[in-house]
């Protein structure tokens, strides 16, 4: 008997592993999905585009990531797009990206409040673009999300308004993977849900938003969207009380949140091509 329970459970357990979304540990391929550009234009050309620009972009450690990746496609094409870390921004008015970090993980209101005082800030020369993404710690289940959303909201447009020689740039939040293997199995037999799986919830209804709300007053770039689209662009998801929604595949990730180097490179690639689009 004793035998039999064990038996079941481990096909429980393997059909529950195979089962459960965002997972494809197998993907090995070298093609990246491609949201935006139409994939026919030479890398070096696009980041040529971007180096004329004038970009500054505020993150954290997802932030890095994507810079990681494009360096990826600096040491691929022999280009270097110049950039540099500064909130002093009147002393690296030659450089086309100023990255900075900014305001506090877990506190997405500190990342609002610190890009609107650090826009005051920005050269005016240039046709600056201006941007700053949330990270997926920022928001979870016990995020208010639509108080969140009016206040981001309320701000961006308070920059447009103000700043018309700056093109501003909204995002959509990071999602992340799903938790799997024995603590996922555990947490589902006692009725707990794992990691991910509710916080995704909430964050996919802040994109919704986003992307519904602000796509036709801002530019949007659709990281997650990015995040949760297989190379081949179909979209990867999990089922939760009967909806269906977005998370980020194991191939993209090495912690189920920052990017891996594949990620990166995904992700780079399509923040470059997005950005030449806006400077063509």
């Amino acid at each position: 008997m004793k035998r039999f329970s064990f038996k079941v459970l481990y096909v429980f357990a393997t059909v529950f592993v195979l089962l459960s979304g965002c997972q494809n540990n197998q993907f090995v391929g070298n093609d990246i999905y491609i949201k935006y550009g139409d994939g026919t234009e030479n890398v070096g050309a696009i980041i040529e585009k971007v180096s004329n620009s004038k970009i500054y972009f505020g993150h954290q450690s997802v932030g890095k990531n994507i810079l990681s990746g494009i360096q990826h496609w600096e040491e691929k094409t022999g280009l270097n797009l110049k950039k540099v870390e500064s909130k002093d921004f009147s002393s690296v008015k030659n450089i086309p990206l100023v990255h900075f970090r900014i305001g506090s993980n877990r506190d997405p209101h500190s990342k609002i409040d610190e890009f609107v005082k650090l826009v005051d800030q920005i050269p005016a020369e240039g046709n600056p673009l201006a941007f700053f993404k949330f990270c997926y710690v920022d928001i979870n289940e016990n995020t208010n999300v639509d108080l969140l959303f009016e206040y981001y909201k309320e701000k961006m447009l308070y920059l447009k308004e103000t700043y018309p020689h700056i093109s501003f740039v909204v995002w959509t939040v990071p999602v992340t993977g799903i938790q799997k293997g024995p603590k996922a199995l555990v947490k589902k037999m006692l009725g707990r849900e794992h990691t991910g799986r509710t916080d995704n919830v909430v964050r996919n209804h802040f994109n919704t938003r986003i992307r519904d709300e602000l796509s036709g007053i801002f530019p949007v770039f659709d990281l997650a969207g990015i995040e949760s689209s297989s190379p081949e662009g179909l979209p990867v998801t999990y089922s939760l009380k009967g909806s269906d929604y977005s998370c980020m595949p194991d191939y993209y990730t090495y912690d189920l949140g920052h990017l891996n180097d594949f990620g990166a490179k995904t992700l780079s690639y399509n923040l470059l091509a997005f950005l030449a689009e806006k400077f063509k």
